[in-house]
């Protein structure tokens, strides 16, 4: 009885449990879809190590919150297990009673003899006593029967918490497998973040470095035009004019695919923001370089960062610059011709790729050379 009323208590009890538990798991189902929302839309950004960073952060979280969703049901499993198990050692009790009572009566059933109950209908005297029988054996037939049925719904209901129990037991393995797995790909996240974060590190020390070697290499850059352009002062134009009047009908230096524009640009590896003075042409290696206006050669020689370099003083403080050439074809104090070579396209320090770069200087300031072209 004391059994009963426990049982009876705890179901009680059930619904603002069961309220509880299925609230914390839905809580626990949103986050996981909101984290998935923000990756998915983090997947169609472009990957740097910043947004892996943030990903892989988002993929943790994730990784955590079905953690704690596979412990929570495991927990629920574990519960509804227990409850099985009392329920079936409840149902093993009333199956074991009732076998007992059916010995019982089939044993009283071997005392009557070989005629069972019928005997007390044989033995009867008179109607009367007849009577009586009938009522007597129909009552006896009314009890076994439900005794009987009772017996089968019990056996009954112990087969389906034993099936139940081995089910629970079943997803309860399964889930601890899960478990163990989720607890696996954390620890493999976390790593790969570690991994992730040194690298990020890493990149900016050498966003650090390509900035000082970038202000580095337009400060060479600058002190060389700087003292070039001291040394042409007052040359004035030719007697065509000289190059202005040809603005935006220059031929190109070279012919090529034009990779990299004027302005402001964001470095590709590094994801910093970068400024080009010029612009680079992608070639084979060898492709002739010829000056787009005649000029005279202030510059011929290497120059870091820049390679082979020649630069071209074309009258009233306008110059341009052919860099990254494989070879020099001309002599610094020497006249170019208009489509002269002035060398060929080679690689510039630190590239991959054969090219030629090309700047427009007027009065030193960067101009769009391809405001210059035709």
């Amino acid at each position: 009885m004391a059994g009963m009323l426990l049982c009876a208590t705890l179901l009680a009890q059930t619904p603002s449990a069961e309220q509880q538990r299925a609230s914390d798991l839905a809580r626990i189902r949103s986050r996981i879809s909101a984290l998935q929302e923000k990756l998915a839309e983090s997947e169609k950004k472009v990957a740097t190590l910043s947004e892996e960073v943030n990903r892989l952060d988002w993929k943790l979280e994730i990784a955590q919150r079905e953690s704690e969703l596979v412990a929570a049901t495991r927990e629920d499993f574990a519960r509804q297990l227990a409850a099985t198990r009392a329920e079936r050692v409840v149902s093993a009790g009333a199956s074991q009673r009732l076998a007992r009572a059916l010995v019982a009566r089939a044993r009283v059933l071997h005392r009557f003899g070989r005629f069972g109950y019928f005997r007390v209908l044989l033995e009867s005297r008179d109607v009367h006593d007849f009577l009586q029988g009938v009522e007597r054996l129909d009552s006896l037939a009314r009890r076994d029967g439900k005794l009987l049925t009772r017996y089968r719904e019990v056996e009954a209901r112990k087969r389906a918490d034993l099936a139940r129990e081995e089910a629970l037991t079943a997803e309860l393995d399964r889930l601890y497998a899960q478990g163990k797995r989720e607890v696996g790909r954390m620890a493999s996240l976390r790593r790969e973040r570690e991994g992730l974060l040194a690298r990020e590190r890493n990149a900016s020390s050498s966003r650090r470095d390509e900035v000082v070697a970038l202000a580095d290499k337009a400060a060479r850059l600058e002190r060389l035009l700087q003292r070039l352009s001291q040394s042409t002062a007052g040359q004035a134009p030719d007697s065509s004019g000289g190059i202005r009047p040809w603005k935006g009908v220059l031929d190109w230096p070279a012919r090529g695919a034009l990779v990299e524009t004027f302005g402001r640009h964001r470095h590709p590896k590094f994801d910093a923001w970068t400024f080009s003075n010029g612009i680079a042409l992608s070639m084979p290696a060898g492709t002739p370089v010829r000056a787009c206006y005649a000029g005279r050669a202030i510059y011929a020689q290497w120059l870091a960062e820049y390679g082979n370099l020649v630069i071209l003083d074309h009258g009233d403080g306008v110059f341009t610059l052919y860099a990254w050439l494989q070879s020099v074809g001309v002599s610094a104090g020497t006249s170019i011709p208009a489509g002269a070579p002035v060398g060929t396209a080679g690689w510039g320090p630190g590239r991959d790729e054969p090219g030629l770069y090309f700047e427009v200087r007027d009065h030193q300031k960067a101009a769009d050379p391809v405001a210059w072209l035709r």
